[in-house]
């Protein structure tokens, strides 16, 4: 305790120091190379991630760009001939801009892991979840599903964006006539394209994720790297294998997850011989490859 009560005086003297003399002097060079520093640190253990996963990371661009190029051909063939998507078109207006956040999201979540947040990055997953759960139950349940979601729009403004409203579309489907109130884990349990184990998976992940972003007095204590600590480690060195527990996590959870949501909207929509979906899959299997290379030694 004295070596880091000690350790901690030095860096807080050291602040001090140069932000005295830059008031002194009105000299900024000390005190921004010490700032600068601090930056340094969170740069070398990008590096070091960057460096550790690099393989991982890059067959994971590769299935990211397939799955934008999937979306994006369904995108100008709607726009070349209409008549060809008429069993699915609106379904394909409907999760149209939801696609667009799905991968943003994708990608919030992939630079977080290269920065050495996989923590934040679960949160992220949460909305990756959700979206992934309402744009496969809009592609399942069909046309009149896919019109009320497109509606809610005008009905969440009028009702001054109430949560009531959030799900309130989803009563269409047939297997909610008789719910009185909607939710996400009630709509994931009425998902063909996800396994019963997965749901199993993924609810748990869920709820725990959410205490987490809620601030509860569990989620706060929650941690999804090797290495918990109840306090600020900035005076402790950090490295890449700090990160290997919850960067296997997240991984793991966001791949299954992109499959899972891809598989289906590629089965929804025509790509006129392009066989996206069979590319798709082979790069998938690239990436269990490297995956179990790099994270299952």
């Amino acid at each position: 305790m004295t070596y880091w009560h000690g350790k901690l005086k030095k860096e807080i003297n050291k602040l001090s120091q140069s932000y005295r003399i830059l008031e002194s002097t009105g000299d900024d060079k000390r005190f921004l190379n010490l700032c600068r520093g601090y930056k340094s640190d969170r740069n070398r253990i990008q590096k070091e991630i960057l460096h550790k996963y690099s393989d991982l990371f890059a067959v994971i661009q590769g299935i990211r760009k397939l799955s934008v190029l999937g979306v994006q051909n369904v995108d100008l063939l709607v726009y070349k001939n209409e008549v060809d998507f008429q069993n699915c078109i609106k379904r394909y207006n409907a999760i149209n801009s939801l696609m667009i956040k799905y991968i943003d999201v994708f990608d919030e979540i992939i630079c977080l892991l290269e920065n050495g947040f996989p923590d934040g990055a679960m949160q992220r997953w949460r909305t990756l979840l959700e979206y992934s759960i309402i744009i496969i139950f809009i592609l399942e349940q069909g046309e009149k599903v896919a019109e009320a979601y497109s509606k809610n729009l005008l009905n969440s403004i009028v009702c001054e964006l109430h949560p009531r409203t959030n799900f309130a579309w989803a009563k269409v489907a047939n297997c909610f006539k008789e719910e009185k109130q909607i939710t996400i884990t009630k709509m994931l349990d009425n998902l063909y394209g996800i396994d019963t184990v997965t749901k199993k998976w993924f609810l748990p992940m869920y709820k725990i994720t959410s205490q987490s972003i809620h601030g509860s007095s569990f989620g706060v204590n929650l941690s999804f790297n090797d290495h918990i600590s109840i306090v600020i480690n900035d005076l402790d060195t950090k490295n890449a294998n700090h990160y290997t527990g919850g960067i296997r996590t997240v991984i793991t959870h966001t791949m299954i997850l992109l499959s899972q949501t891809f598989k289906i909207y590629f089965d929804t929509f025509p790509d006129k011989g392009m066989n996206i979906k069979n590319l798709w899959n082979e790069l998938f299997n690239e990436y269990v490859k490297v995956y179990k290379r790099l994270l299952e030694k």
